[in-house]
């Protein structure tokens, strides 16, 4: 393999660690940005739950309100059936207590219901508060880690890109410009090597002379922008 091939071969590596490295910590950012989209959906779910327990004990207490009135109702109703003065009246009241006895029987029926609802959405309500706290305990981790990993990563990004500016001294003025085009445009990926003939990025097969040009050192750029490179073991 001729210098200018092992160069490129180095130079290729060393952008693919450094990108490694770099995509390393772009995602514990990420990684914490997840966890906390987790937790706010987990808060949303639990004021939601909040809600509906509190609506739910609205109801019950206006049930058990209007079940006090109604029995009030019938209280008052009862006492002045004790004074009526004809068999109309008295049939009059005696019909309006037996409808609102009824009413509070349904009533009753409901004020259950309510309660039991009430149970439910409490229970609900207890393992929402569970979930928010096991996310906030997992963000708290995943955030530690990140925090723990960043210094290390920068420090290994730092000595890499070193490498890569060491590697790229031995490029020429005049590759230069597009190279650098290249590694803005494709990042690791503006290198490329070449196995029996074809490109390993894009699968373009040279000619035979251009093989021979390439393995001699010839400074070449595939048709997809890379930079090409001969193997050792290419044929």
């Amino acid at each position: 393999m001729t210098a200018t091939n092992q160069g490129l071969k180095t130079l290729h590596e060393v952008h693919q660690r450094l990108q490694a490295v770099q995509e390393d910590l772009t995602r514990g950012p990420r990684q914490i940005q997840s966890k906390k989209i987790a937790v706010d959906r987990k808060k949303t779910e639990l004021e939601a739950f909040r809600q509906s327990l509190k609506q739910a004990r609205m109801t019950a207490d206006s049930k058990n309100l209007q079940l006090k009135t109604n029995e009030n109702k019938i209280n008052d109703l009862k006492t002045k059936l004790n004074a009526v003065g004809s068999n109309r009246e008295y049939e009059i009241l005696t019909g309006q207590i037996a409808a609102d006895t009824m009413a509070n029987s349904v009533l009753e029926d409901e004020i259950l219901e309510a309660l039991t609802k009430i149970d439910q959405v409490q229970i609900e309500v207890k393992q929402s508060e569970a979930d928010v706290a096991a996310a906030e305990a997992d963000l708290a981790k995943v955030t530690a880690e990140v925090s723990a990993r960043e210094a290390g990563l920068q420090q290994q990004a730092a000595v890499l890109q070193a490498e890569v500016a060491k590697a790229e001294a031995f490029l020429p003025n005049d590759i230069v410009p597009q190279y650098r085009r290249a590694v803005q445009a494709f990042g690791a990926d503006a290198l490329a090597s070449v196995q029996n003939r074809f490109c390993s990025h894009c699968n373009l097969q040279l000619t035979s002379q251009r093989m021979l040009e390439l393995k001699g050192g010839k400074w070449m750029f595939c048709s997809c922008g890379r930079l090409m490179y001969a193997v050792a073991d290419d044929n």
